[in-house]
């Protein structure tokens, strides 16, 4: 009988003509190639997907005749590792094949529970699968692990294929509809291999095409999901950047802002005080020199506001451009928000005398957060406010309280070791209509800083502190009122030794009905 040529014949004799070698050099490709790809943009699916090749080429290579590596599965030690390696690769190449889709489709976000159970079935499979894998080896006339791969892992691994293909289908992503192509074709081919099999067709190597051509079908179709999935990725990267780059504009775009209105300021500042110089000679000295302390002091103020600390801008900005690095774009945007709202309530701020308590605690508390941002989030920050407190109703100077927590966190908690913990208490003072505010911190105490800044011939006192007293003061002479702060290092009892710094800060509940 003359032998059957054609394309059937060809596809019956993969292991012979190349076809499978092909298929085998892809494989050992795609490993290589993902495994790099791993190494570049630490994302997992690279490594699951690179692992789940390896596994399947190293699987297939049993069957390959006429190459190099044909002759070492005929001898006992190649024989030894295909029966060494057969179970353990089903098991592994199934769960990397699932936590490839999982992770590649980010399942666990939207069904949470559903992955959890996952973890737990390959948790409990593993252990039983490895330990029948462990008495085969030991006795070879074993047949468990035979029947508990047949009748256990075959039909639960279908279940949880279909319900994570369930989970794909469900999901919006572009790329599901190339992984749940390659899931249907790799589906099809088992059904077809068990087909056979059922028909008592025997699945040999004749009919090994069937799986060649599945899991080279289902290889294309992965790796152009993950093309694809890369694709978005530098899309998104490339969004992200054009709003950073917009957001530096606006921030530039601030700057000069703030430049102009405080020039505008020192002009009209400048010219007022000229007022004031020719009034001296009708109005009493006393009078005089309140005005003049009045406008320099306001002078004073409205420069250190509108700069509002170089050194921190360069930091956060500097804090900015290594999230970008670090490719973590999510929270390089919530960074420039934070940023760009602290920067415009304290340009809104510098214009008033007086804001609401509540307006004061807002910008503080954006303050801090970028702050503690920069120290990796080490920073405890807490306000607690007496509930007899109206926040939004009481007046107090604008901005006034930055300068003592900038000092309590560069001076006190920068140079700490372990817990940094920054509180403010706002209370009821024991005088009548008077607010009491306290900020503590647990850094290293003045004294030690002190210590540091007499090394340094460059160190001066804190400008803000200099700034606040001087408001304060000012305040006080203008309103009648008391507008006071206290400084009080905090010992151990029993050391002796700094323990931190309590900030004691006196002044009117001015109230706006």
């Amino acid at each position: 009988m003359q032998e059957t040529t054609g394309p059937l014949n060809f596809l019956e004799n993969s292991n012979q003509n190349g076809f499978g070698f092909l298929v085998v050099t892809v494989l050992f490709y795609l490993f290589v190639f993902f495994l790099i790809q791993f190494f570049q943009h630490k994302k997992r699916f690279y490594l699951l997907y690179s692992l789940y090749a390896l596994i399947n080429g190293v699987g297939l290579l049993k069957y390959i005749d006429g190459v190099f590596f044909s002759n070492y599965f005929d001898t006992a030690v190649g024989k030894s590792f295909v029966t060494w390696s057969h179970y353990p690769s089903q098991l592994f190449g199934t769960m990397l094949f699932t936590y490839f889709i999982l992770e590649i489709m980010q399942i666990k976000k939207e069904y949470p529970k559903a992955v959890k159970i996952i973890n737990y079935y390959f948790l409990i499979l593993s252990v039983i699968y490895l330990s029948l894998w462990g008495i085969f080896l030991i006795n070879r006339g074993s047949f468990m692990i035979d029947y508990f791969h047949a009748f256990v892992f075959i039909p639960v691994g279908y279940l949880v294929f279909f319900w994570v293909l369930y989970m794909v289908f469900k999901q919006k992503a572009d790329i599901k509809w190339y992984i749940l192509a390659g899931m249907v074709v790799l589906a099809t081919t088992y059904f077809i291999i068990f087909f056979y099999s059922f028909q008592n067709l025997r699945a040999n190597n004749q009919t090994l095409y069937i799986f060649y051509i599945g899991i080279l079908i289902e290889s294309l179709l992965f790796a152009l999901a993950i093309g694809l999935e890369q694709k978005v990725v530098y899309k998104e990267k490339a969004i992200v950047q054009e709003k950073y780059i917009k957001q530096l504009e606006e921030n530039h775009t601030i700057k000069e802002s703030i430049n102009r209105t405080l020039s505008e300021e020192l002009n009209q500042t400048r010219f007022e005080m000229e007022d004031i110089t020719a009034e001296a000679q009708r109005e009493r000295t006393e009078k005089l020199t309140m005005k003049f302390e009045n406008k320099f002091s306001q002078l004073r103020l409205d420069a250190i506001r509108s700069q509002m600390s170089p050194h921190f801008i360069f930091n956060a900005l500097n804090s900015i451009k290594s999230y970008f690095i670090e490719n973590n774009r999510d929270k390089a945007i919530f960074y420039l928000t934070k940023f760009s709202k602290l920067i415009r309530g304290i340009l809104e701020s510098s214009r008033k005398e007086h804001i609401s308590l509540a307006e004061e605690l807002d910008i503080l508390e954006m303050y801090v957060e970028i702050e503690s941002d920069r120290f990796k989030n080490d920073i405890e920050f807490s306000i607690v406010i007496d509930k007899s407190i109206t926040t939004e109703k009481v007046m107090v100077p604008a901005l006034f309280l930055q300068p003592f927590v900038e000092n309590a966190i560069w001076h006190g908690l920068s140079t700490k070791q372990g817990k940094k913990i920054l509180s403010l208490h706002i209370e009821r003072d024991k005088a009548p209509q008077t607010i009491k505010i306290k900020i503590q911190d647990n850094g290293v105490g003045r004294k030690v800083t002190q210590e540091r800044n007499a090394e340094n011939p460059f160190k001066k006192e804190s400008l803000g502190l200099i700034l606040v007293r001087d408001r304060l003061d000012l305040f006080s002479k203008k309103f009648g009122m008391t507008y006071q702060y206290a400084i009080q290092d905090l010992v151990n009892a029993t050391t002796k030794k700094p323990t931190g710094t309590l900030v004691l800060i006196q002044l009117p509940e001015t109230v706006v009905t």
